[in-house]
Formats: structure tokens, sequence, C-alpha cells
């Protein structure tokens, strides 16, 4: 049989066109393994939490008080230095006033003159009185001799009273402590003259308290009588002490208000009256409770939770997150001492994800 030259020509273009062209396609992609994400972790701790709040509180005697100058004068001595302890009635300011002895002898002086011109008076009286049952006079002139002797009485009890009134003000010229403490500083100088109602010095006595002026919100959330207060809170050897009085009304532009909290005597010797101190309000304190750092704590949609890593994988944990205390957070969850939970980006984390845990601490710059 004889074939024509051009009868498997276009069989023969057709697969030559199939060949070039198969040869031509790119490889089918080989799937890779999913890497790991790289993560850092912290471990969860136990133990106790509070939450603070920090002021700056000053020293003071419970008891402290202003001695202000009863009298004009002049200052004559201050007995008692500052510093320097003083009983009660002891003499601490001594105040010179000329013109109160001046005012003493004048009085003297007109309750004497009184007292002879009452005794005139009522001794006219009697006799006229006399006079009056002789039917020598009539009785309105024996009325009126009576009226001046009552007068006379009077005038003589008014000028006894001033006297003894002026010998009061008079006493006034020295000032007594009032109760056991100690002259903290002096306001006047010996030899300073003085009008009625001037400072003289600053007594208070031996226990101490520190006053804080606290904002009004702070009190509102949870700064009351009985709240535990920690002094020097960055020290090992911190004070403990209880707020024992909150004043009932705010004061100020700031609206602050002031409180007060008792020192104890053991502790006292380390305090000094009106040094500044570091003031620290305990308003929620655990014992036991399971922290995690604050940056570890996420939220989806209404939830708080934790990515918790297992085996390498990171799991959602659902927490109720509570007391703050530098950069940590309790929460209420299923977690034990040293689990490791994931801190910081947390978006690029999701449940079920294979990560490559990363201690925090260890690398922290």
């Amino acid at each position: 049989m004889l074939i024509k030259k051009n009868e498997f020509a276009p069989s023969l273009l057709l697969l030559s066109a199939f060949l070039l062209l198969s040869s031509c396609r790119a490889p089918a992609p080989v799937a890779e393994p999913t890497r790991p994400l790289a993560v850092r972790t912290q471990a969860v701790r136990i133990g106790p939490i509070k939450e603070t709040l920090r002021y700056v509180g000053t020293v003071h005697s419970r008891n402290e008080i202003k001695v202000l100058a009863r009298v004009a004068g002049q200052v004559t001595d201050l007995p008692i230095r500052e510093g320097d302890a003083a009983r009660r009635g002891a003499a601490i300011a001594y105040i010179a006033a000329p013109e109160m002895g001046a005012r003493v002898t004048r009085l003297q002086a007109e309750v004497s003159r009184a007292k002879e011109e009452s005794a005139f008076l009522c001794q006219q009286s009697d006799t006229d009185r006399n006079l009056l049952a002789s039917k020598a006079i009539s009785k309105l002139n024996s009325d009126a001799s009576r009226l001046k002797c009552e007068s006379g009485r009077a005038a003589l009890n008014a000028a006894r009273a001033g006297l003894n009134e002026l010998k009061v003000l008079a006493g006034n010229t020295v000032e007594r402590a009032p109760f056991n403490g100690k002259v903290l500083l002096w306001l006047a100088e010996p030899g300073e003259n003085l009008m009625p109602g001037r400072p003289i010095l600053m007594f208070g006595d031996e226990p101490l308290e520190v006053r804080v002026d606290v904002h009004e919100k702070d009190v509102a959330a949870g700064i009351q009588k009985g709240t535990r207060v920690i002094l020097f809170p960055d020290q090992p050897d911190s004070i403990r002490a209880e707020l024992s009085f909150v004043a009932p009304m705010a004061a100020g532009p700031g609206r602050m208000i002031k409180v007060r909290i008792p020192v104890a005597k053991e502790d006292a010797g380390r305090l000094r009256h009106g040094m500044s101190i570091d003031v620290s309000f305990v308003l929620r304190e655990k014992m036991k409770a399971v922290m995690v750092p604050v940056n570890a704590v996420g939220k989806q949609k209404l939830e708080f939770g934790v990515y918790l890593v297992r085996n390498d994988i990171a799991q959602w944990k659902s927490v109720t997150p509570s007391i703050r205390e530098q950069g940590w957070i309790a929460v209420e969850a299923d977690l034990k001492d040293g689990d490791r939970v994931v801190v910081g980006n947390l978006e690029a984390v999701q449940d079920g994800f294979a990560v490559y845990p990363v201690d925090a601490d260890r690398n922290a710059p």
C-alpha cells in the first residue's frame, strides 16, 4: 500500500506541540511543614499581692498646738529650749506687761474708795432709819438714804469684780504647758513685742502620727478608718500601721481630705516631727493569689484570658483578673505555680497554635 507523503503530518504536529507545552510547565509545589511561632513566656506565681495607693505624709504629734499670747507685752524668757520636754503646768513662756501692774494699782484704789463711800452711805442710812422711828424725818428721806447705801454696795462689788478680772489677766503673762510634751518650735524670740493672739511657740505631746492629704476620689475608692497602711513601703524595715481618722469634709481647691495614721511607740524613735514619709494605703490584699504578668492577659469578645503553653502548644484559658501590683495581676483561673503563659504580642497567637517558647526573664535585656 502506498502512503502519501503528507498524510500523517497534522498528527505529528499536534504531538510535538503537546510535548513542548508539557516541558514548559512549572513543577507542582511541595508542601512545607508549618514553623512554630516564637513567643515570650513567663512563669505563673502564687503568693501575696496587694493593691495600694501611694501618697506622701508628714509626721506630727497627735496633740499639737500653738501657744498664743493672751496679753500685749514683751517676751522676757522662754525657759524650755526647742526639743526639750516639759511637764503639764510648767512655765514655758514669760511676758512682761508693765501697764498691767498700773491698772491693778488703779483698780485697787477704786475699790478702797468705793468701800469707804459704801460704809459712809450705809451708816447714814442707819441714822435716818432711827430718825424715821422717832418721826424726826420723813419716810421719803429715809428711803433715799437706804437706796444710796445699796448703790454704794453695788459700786463696791463692781470695783472688786474689775480688780479680780484684771488679776486673772495679769496671770496670763505666764504661759504654761497644757499637757506633758515638748517644745517643738519657737515662733517668737525673747525681747520680741507681742499683741494678743500672736503665736509664741509650738508645743506637742510625745505620741506621733502621720497626716496625709488624700484626694476625695481615692477616699471613695476605699480609704477609710481601719485601712491598713505601710510607711516606708519600699524599705525592708517598713512600718505597719492602721488609719484612725478620716476628716468629715474635703478642703481646698484640690478637694483633699485629711487622714491621720497613729505610729506605735516602738516605731516613733525612727521619725522626727515635720519629716516627710512615703505612705502606702492597702486597699485590697490576698496572701495566696495566682499571679500572671499584666501583659499576659488578653480579651476575646467579652472574655479575659491568657495563653497557657503546654507541650509547645498555646491553649486559651479564661481568667477573672482582680488585684494589680508592680506589673503583676491576680487572676481566678485553673493555673498552677510554674505554668508558663505567653506575654506580649497576643494578637499573633491563637488557641492551638504550635509555639516556640522563649523565657522572657532569661532573655530580658
